[in-house]
């Protein structure tokens, strides 16, 4: 128990420093400015059997860690927040038919890609999809909006899965 808390909490460290201190300050030219959110990945990681509680304080404490970093008025909490209030009902929906195991983690490594892919995909659009409508606080260019945040999703995959395969390899 006391290890997964401390990868836990080395793994918010380092995802929220790389995420603060340099995919911050990357803007990729699609549809304006996107940046790939790596620290998703941290939620996206934390253990099955995480008290909804917790899950739901550390999701709106590292949204607000995002914008006080990019100085914006409360998005990135409100769309952590509800990542992280949807993510027990997305595993539960995704469970295998044994279950999870305890000993593992939500991850490429131990239920495979496809599994991981279509979580990490549900998780990162609802997350961006908020995040970007909070951005522009109206629904006036929501065809726009959903475009960009595409983008924006396409791109935090991309980062999270090679993340994936480079760091959590069995």
């Amino acid at each position: 128990m006391i290890k997964i808390i401390q990868i836990n909490i080395l793994r918010f460290f380092i995802l929220f420093a790389v995420q603060i201190l340099i995919l911050n300050n990357i803007d990729i030219f699609i549809l304006g400015h996107s940046t790939p959110y790596l620290y998703l990945m941290f939620f996206l990681m934390l253990p099955f059997e995480i008290n909804r509680a917790l899950l739901l304080v550390l999701g709106f404490a590292g949204g607000l860690l995002m914008d006080f970093s990019l100085d914006s008025p409360g998005v990135h909490a409100s769309a952590t927040l509800i990542l992280c209030f949807i993510r027990p009902f997305v595993l539960k929906s995704m469970s295998p038919r044994q279950g999870y195991d305890i000993n593992s983690e939500p991850s490429i490594a131990d239920y495979g890609f496809g599994w991981f892919l279509r979580y990490a995909t549900v998780c990162v659009s609802v997350h961006h999809v908020m995040l970007f409508f909070n951005l522009s606080f109206s629904l006036d260019y929501s065809f726009f909006l959903l475009i960009k945040a595409l983008f924006n999703i396409v791109i935090t995959l991309v980062v999270i899965i090679l993340c994936q395969f480079f760091l959590y390899r069995k």
